[in-house]
């Protein structure tokens, strides 16, 4: 019952901030939406470990709280930087919450991921410009922390990250390219989707 209050709050949550991204003076107002979204899931992880017994993963505990701090930083225009770091070091610490869940060294997914990281960095080079060497410490950190979801062989957890590289890749084509609403909207609704894949997939892979 509680799981399904807090999925409903983060629906309604989720709803207002993309119909606020739409409004010419949103970013202001999603001081009480995006803010809210990190902690609502972080909440639901809570939910979900106590249902099925099973403990708390310190790292990616730490890594949800990370991303709050990012998505609270990335509404300052001028703490883009402190936003990309914090979204790194959440990063790093999935990855880390991902590598005792290894059931296979995925080695034939490495040149996907490979290409996939090279074709986003050849594309975003003549944008970047004083950005390049950050986009690229974190190009490199977030296809690491794709390819351990892969090693995990748990399909939430990959769907996660997945989705998380998807939404990644797009706000970087809408800070350093070209902007817009929707885009901003698809960003948001991919970011969502790939922390709640997370969180599931978290407490699917301490089941077993």
């Amino acid at each position: 019952m509680a799981n399904k209050i807090l999925i409903g709050f983060l629906g309604i949550l989720f709803v207002a901030d993309l119909v606020l991204i739409g409004f010419e003076n949103g970013n202001e107002l999603r001081f009480f939406t995006k803010p809210l979204l990190v902690p609502v899931i972080l909440a639901i992880y809570f939910s979900g470990v106590r249902q099925k017994a099973t403990g708390i993963n310190p790292y990616f505990l730490s890594g949800l709280i990370f991303s709050f701090l990012g998505d609270t930083f990335l509404l300052f225009k001028w703490a883009f930087l402190p936003g990309l770091g914090c979204f790194l070091v959440a990063h790093i610490l999935y990855i880390l919450s991902f590598v005792k869940l290894r059931e296979s060294k995925m080695l034939a997914s490495l040149p996907f991921i490979l290409l996939y990281l090279g074709l986003l960095l050849y594309f975003l080079h003549p944008y970047l410009k004083e950005m390049e060497i950050p986009v690229i410490v974190y190009g490199i950190t977030i296809s690491t922390m794709a390819w351990f979801s892969l090693r995990t062989r748990n399909n939430m957890l990959i769907s996660g990250a997945l989705l998380f590289v998807i939404s990644d890749s797009l706000l970087a084509f809408n800070l350093f390219v070209s902007s817009s609403a929707i885009l901003e909207q698809v960003v948001m609704t991919t970011y969502v989707f790939a922390q709640l894949s997370l969180v599931y997939g978290m407490i699917s892979a301490k089941r077993s």
